[in-house]
């Protein structure tokens, strides 16, 4: 589920010279299709996060997912309209962008802190991987088939992964089933299935969470730890969805590859987000461990993980920098991937370092805390997919992914003497 979420992003975008010609509208037209995605990405886990903390992470996958397929077969079906495709892209948006706040919620009501990087690291490998292997699938399902097969393919997926949810996937929120022993009695497959979980007694239930409002999500959005800690992921994710969304431009009409071939341009991304995904996990558990045994009582403070985001920053601004010059230059095409597996590399670890740290901050409104990041991270990187094509001709390759670099490192560094 949080693969198939990201996936519709990336899946998208090697299609987009095709349906420019398709649609016969400009390419900025196109690019508004992907931040009208990437907008309604960001608002939509909101609304499910706010009923997700307190009724249940089931009943929100199931109604998600059925949104997304619905908004998936409609896209492969109807006629080429270019208004239908901009709403559609709305709705499907709104489906699919609940994975990652539900995800981490679901993340935080099964695992100990102890170890919730490396499970945060597993999980992550899914919304991470989408947006970068969506292109590689896109890029043959296009060059191969049609535009229509990519949505085709979603919807299949989806249609599986939601028959599976709703026979087994069970209610994870601690202050319904508290530690789920009502389903270590039961088989693997719930049925008959029900949308809403059965309430465990009230002795073995979880503390209760505050119920949802608006006002509870403005308090959370100005926690400074998690403000802070959203408004350097998404100029991180903004970096790189600008180098995703150039990617394909630069390797078609640059480096005159095929369709397929772009496709197969993002596979160094996925490497470098799986490696970054695991390596920093990993590393940010075990880190966490040697200070829980150094201190007194073992306590040791969710912010304790930030120090861990340094390397990842480091080495992101560095892929940032060398892709904008080599590009720029006009060196061989391999130089530039080389450049955006640093790049995916960095950002990879530096998201699951955030998000295992947002888990531990407010455990009892996770999903809320993941999608207040959201609500930031996406929007920039909708902006970013909407400017890159303007200032990229006006400032060059180079200096537009070094002034990126540069805001990484201010705002990293600001964020740092916040902490």
């Amino acid at each position: 589920m949080g693969f198939l979420g990201p996936l519709a992003g990336g899946i998208y975008l090697p299609a987009l010279p095709v349906l420019e010609e398709e649609f016969a509208v400009s390419g900025t037209a196109i690019n508004a299709t992907v931040s009208v995605f990437m907008a309604f990405c960001a608002v939509s886990p909101l609304v499910f996060s706010m009923f997700a903390d307190w009724k249940g992470r089931r009943p929100l996958y199931i109604v998600s997912m059925t949104i997304y397929l619905a908004s998936n077969i409609l896209m492969a079906a109807l006629p080429a309209n270019f208004g239908a495709l901009v709403f559609l892209r709305m709705v499907q948006a709104f489906g699919c962008s609940s994975a990652i706040s539900l995800g981490a919620g679901t993340i935080a009501d099964t695992t100990e802190p102890a170890r919730r990087g490396f499970y945060m690291s597993i999980f992550l490998l899914g919304p991470n991987l989408g947006p970068t292997l969506g292109p590689v699938l896109g890029g043959v399902i296009t060059g191969q088939a049609s535009w229509r097969w990519t949505f085709g393919v979603l919807a299949i997926a989806v249609g599986i992964t939601l028959l599976a949810t709703i026979l087994a996937l069970p209610e994870t929120l601690r202050c319904r089933v508290g530690n789920a022993r009502m389903y270590a009695e039961r088989g693997l497959i719930q049925f008959p299935p029900r949308l809403v979980s059965q309430l465990a007694p009230e002795s073995e239930r979880g503390p209760p969470p505050p119920k949802p409002s608006l006002r509870a999500l403005w308090q959370l959005a100005w926690y400074p730890p998690i403000s802070i800690s959203s408004v350097y992921t998404a100029i991180l994710f903004a970096n790189y969805f600008s180098m995703a969304v150039d990617l394909p431009i630069v390797l078609t009409n640059q480096y005159q590859w095929s369709v397929t071939a772009v496709g197969g341009g993002y596979l160094a991304l996925g490497i470098a987000i799986i490696t970054g995904s695991l390596l920093a996990g990993r590393f940010s558990d075990w880190r966490r461990g040697r200070t829980a045994k150094k201190a007194a009582d073992g306590y040791v403070a969710p912010e304790g993980r930030l120090v861990d985001q340094v390397w990842g920053a480091i080495v992101c601004a560095a892929g940032s920098i060398m892709y904008g010059w080599v590009v720029g230059n006009n060196i061989h095409p391999a130089a530039a991937i080389a450049a955006t597996f640093l790049t995916g590399l960095g950002m990879s670890s530096v998201l699951v370092v955030t998000f295992a740290f947002l888990t531990e901050c407010v455990p009892q409104a996770a999903a809320g805390a993941m999608a207040i990041e959201n609500m930031l991270r996406n929007p920039a990187a909708a902006i970013a997919a909407v400017v890159a094509p303007a200032l990229v001709p006006r400032m060059g390759t180079g200096w537009y992914f070094t002034g990126f670099a540069l805001l990484d490192i201010v705002t990293f560094g600001s964020g740092a003497l916040g902490k």
